[in-house]
């Protein structure tokens, strides 16, 4: 983390956290794809780093209702129309997220927040990268 400087690191996690809720407004009631998949990826990226680098397993139930809203952010990725079933399924994530949340060290999160700024700063978060997180 020493190319976030401890200020700018505190500017991301604030921004991170108002994309939580920006995330499940455009889950419940958005119809905009490419937002939906933008801000709930974003969501989902940083939880399952967090859980996983505190040690909690894949195959722990939220983990693996996060998997899957992974694999249907993935299948939504530039698709203009969101079918209920998908949306369902990334509520679902999202909602596994905010159980999640509660469980995880403040430092954790934060570093894990901090790894996507620094991700996002390269291009974007990819299917690989969240298989690539899990296979660790």
């Amino acid at each position: 983390m020493n190319r976030i400087s401890p200020v700018e690191r505190a500017i991301i996690v604030q921004q991170w956290r108002s994309t939580t809720t920006t995330a499940f407004i455009h889950c419940l009631i958005g119809e905009n794809s490419h937002a939906l998949v933008n801000q709930a990826g974003r969501v989902l990226f940083v939880i399952l780093g967090a859980a996983l680098a505190q040690g909690m397993g894949p195959h722990d139930p939220d983990i693996r209702v996060v998997r899957g809203a992974v694999n249907a952010l993935h299948d939504q990725a530039g698709e203009p129309d969101i079918p209920e079933s998908r949306r369902a399924s990334i509520v679902s994530g999202l909602l596994a997220c905010d159980r999640l949340r509660w469980q995880l060290d403040r430092k954790c999160l934060n570093d894990a927040i901090c790894d996507l700024a620094l991700k996002l700063r390269g291009g974007d978060v990819r299917l690989e990268d969240f298989q690539q997180m899990v296979a660790n």
